[in-house]
């Protein structure tokens, strides 16, 4: 893709070092733009970077940027430049929006969004929840943005998959450096499906942690509000949550149970009153955004149950071991039961040898 002089100088002064995005904020302001920056940086700005993001960007400066824009090539990747067309207009209305936007793929039109988060080492049950959510929103329609991290946001990744609409993955390090890896097949069936991943970092950069508060802005800002699924409350999901407030989205919480540690966050979210989400309909009615397509998720009715197994899970999840005590039924006879039962859709098989009563819809 052919870029001009100006927007070859807004890519490079994007990929600098985070640590001098600030600094070189500030000349931009002085000097008048990108253009005016690329033509008279010089040594004159040593002490103002410090020695290694001058040396990156004197290299790239003197090598017209030829390294970067070869790896957006590679990457089949482009650049979006704030003020243009093509720039998310949500994202351009924050308080800080990125000068340029590295993206894979193709970002979603001016639809709904909803940014789903939450912690990485996530239970069981909130990524099955964020799994469902987020399937349940892309039933919808709705856009599901998250940052392709363990725990919650893969799951909320996994589930838009399954409703069918495109996602928007963000990442906190550039598009050559994924992180985590074992996400990378998660991310080509975000782009197969239609989706985007989508960085403000140099491709090469890699995932330090003082660039995932930072992204935060970016995940909430693509979105109409933010949905919780499990944190702590000294957690870098809370990040999300403050930017959103500051952005002006509304902000949802699931809640959890009481006394685990990832309802730490949630529930005090709650009490401060961030709306209460338990399926996707609760945020698709605040927001005005219609209904979901299929029947809305609802567990089996009780009083239609005569099997003693749907019974014994009737309130939540048990181990084999346990439903062989509940139940009494023989462990081979059980194990028997309960793969029919999967295989007819009623229940689900977990880790941990456990298994939960399935959802309608």
């Amino acid at each position: 893709m052919d870029y001009s002089n100006e927007q070859v100088a807004r890519i490079w002064l994007q990929c600098a070092p985070m640590g001098a995005w600030n600094r070189l904020r500030e000349w931009r302001k002085h000097l008048g733009g990108p253009q005016q920056v690329w033509d008279v940086f010089s040594p004159d700005f040593y002490s103002l970077l410090g020695e290694a993001a001058y040396a990156r960007m004197a290299d790239s400066r003197a090598r017209q940027c030829g390294n970067i824009l070869a790896q957006l090539e590679a990457l089949n990747a482009r650049a979006l430049f704030l003020g243009e067309e093509d720039y998310p207009v949500a994202l351009s209305r924050i308080p800080d929006p990125p000068d340029v936007l590295f993206v894979q793929g193709t970002l979603p039109g001016e639809g709904p969004a909803m940014a789903v988060v939450g912690a990485r080492s996530a239970t069981r049950y909130g990524t099955a929840q964020a799994r469902r959510l987020g399937r349940e929103l892309s039933q919808a329609g709705v856009t599901v943005v998250s940052g392709l991290a363990r725990g919650i946001d893969a799951s909320a990744h996994l589930g838009a998959l399954e409703g069918g609409s495109p996602t928007v993955a963000v990442l906190g390090s550039g598009l050559g450096c994924l992180y985590p890896p074992e996400n990378k097949d998660l991310a080509q069936r975000i782009l197969d499906q239609g989706g985007a991943i989508i960085s403000e970092l140099a491709p090469d950069a890699e995932p330090h942690p003082y660039h995932f508060p930072v992204r935060n802005r970016i995940i909430s800002g693509l979105s109409a509000g933010v949905l919780l699924i499990e944190a702590r409350l000294k957690s870098g999901t809370h990040s999300t949550v403050n930017h959103a407030i500051d952005q002006g989205r509304e902000v949802f919480a699931l809640p959890g149970n009481v006394d685990a540690p990832g309802s730490e966050l949630p529930l005090q979210l709650l009490r401060d009153g961030a709306v209460i989400c338990t399926c996707g309909q609760d945020i698709l009615s605040f927001m005005g955004w219609g209904k979901i397509k299929t029947a809305q998720s609802t567990f089996l009715p009780e009083e239609k149950e005569d099997d003693p197994i749907l019974r014994a899970l009737r309130l939540e999840e048990k181990t084999l071991e346990e439903l062989i005590e509940e139940t009494g039924i023989p462990a081979p006879q059980l194990s028997a039961q309960l793969t029919i039962l999967e295989i007819s859709g009623k229940i689900e098989r977990r880790a941990g040898r456990a298994y939960a009563r399935c959802r309608i819809g």
